[in-house]
């Protein structure tokens, strides 16, 4: 037995009009037509759904019970359908974007606020992870977006700018450069570095030891694994730091921001896959690239 979604139609304009001819009307097809499409829908079925008389046309016992599911189903399927466009417009559904610790603070809130002006019905899982679990995630399809730093040379990923910051010296309150505004490269030779991990982010490691080797070398006093933690061992005066200058709007007790000039530039790059045609993704890729910088 197959029915189709149009002899539910059918059925319902005649049910709620009573009469054939306005159901007919309604349904914008000739009369005789709808007739023989409720006499086969019967057919199909086995059961009677209208008693009819010459004066008059009521719902059977049969036709009574049809009629609140079949307008449900119509209802459910009127739902899917809708739901089905409003996915592909990339107006409901789910991402998940993951992001390394510095960009928590500063193009995360902004890219997140403005994708959800034109999004607020989809789902979104925010996960910060390092650089390398951001791309195994972006391959197995764990994540949809990624934002992190450079170099990534993964085949596979589709890469886009996304922000551009200079270095900022990271130094305990009372030490002699927390009463300077800005520094060279050159002053940093001979102190203690407390340094950002290199499994968490690898590009901006290599940059500060390659620029304290051009300087006159590092000596590497501590590392950590997240950005807090990085302050709060120069806060404890265990060294001091170079991070991205976003960092400044930790506003961190304990420790100074000092310009670092001239500096080299830190990148942050949006990262999807090359076969990701999600009109989500593209949405939220293009939300972040419009406040980045």
């Amino acid at each position: 037995m197959s029915v189709e979604l149009r002899h539910l139609r059918y059925f319902l304009a005649v049910a709620e009009e009573l009469h054939f001819g306005r159901a007919a009307e309604r349904l914008q097809i000739a009369q005789p037509a709808l007739s023989q499409q409720i006499r086969s829908l019967e057919s199909q079925i086995g059961v009677e759904l209208f008693h009819r008389t010459k004066r008059r046309v009521e719902l059977s016992a049969g036709g009574k019970a049809m009629f609140q599911p079949a307008r449900q189903t119509l209802g459910d399927a009127a739902a899917a359908i809708e739901a089905a466009q409003r996915a592909a417009r990339g107006e409901i559904g789910h991402l998940t974007i993951g992001f390394i610790e510095t960009a928590a603070t500063t193009i995360m809130p902004l890219a997140v606020r403005r994708f959800r002006i034109d999004h607020p019905d989809v789902g979104l899982s925010l996960r910060e992870l390092s650089v390398d679990a951001q791309i195994e995630g972006l391959l197995s399809g764990a994540l949809d977006v990624g934002i992190l730093r450079p170099p990534i040379d993964t085949p596979g990923l589709r890469l886009a700018a996304m922000a551009d910051e200079g270095l900022v010296v990271v130094a305990p309150e009372g030490h002699w450069l927390a009463k300077r505004k800005r520094v060279g490269p050159g002053s940093l030779v001979g102190e203690p570095l407390v340094l950002l991990a290199r499994e968490v982010v690898p590009g901006l490691y290599d940059q500060v030891i390659a620029l304290q080797r051009e300087h006159g070398g590092a000596i590497i006093a501590q590392e950590a694994t997240s950005i807090q933690a990085v302050l709060g061992l120069v806060a404890a005066g265990l060294g001091v730091s170079l991070l991205p200058a976003s960092v400044r709007s930790l506003d961190r007790s304990g420790v100074a921001f000092i310009t670092l000039a001239p500096s080299p530039r830190s990148s942050m790059l949006l990262a999807s896959r090359e076969t990701e045609s999600s009109p989500l993704t593209t949405a939220f890729l293009a939300a972040a690239q419009s406040v980045a910088g």
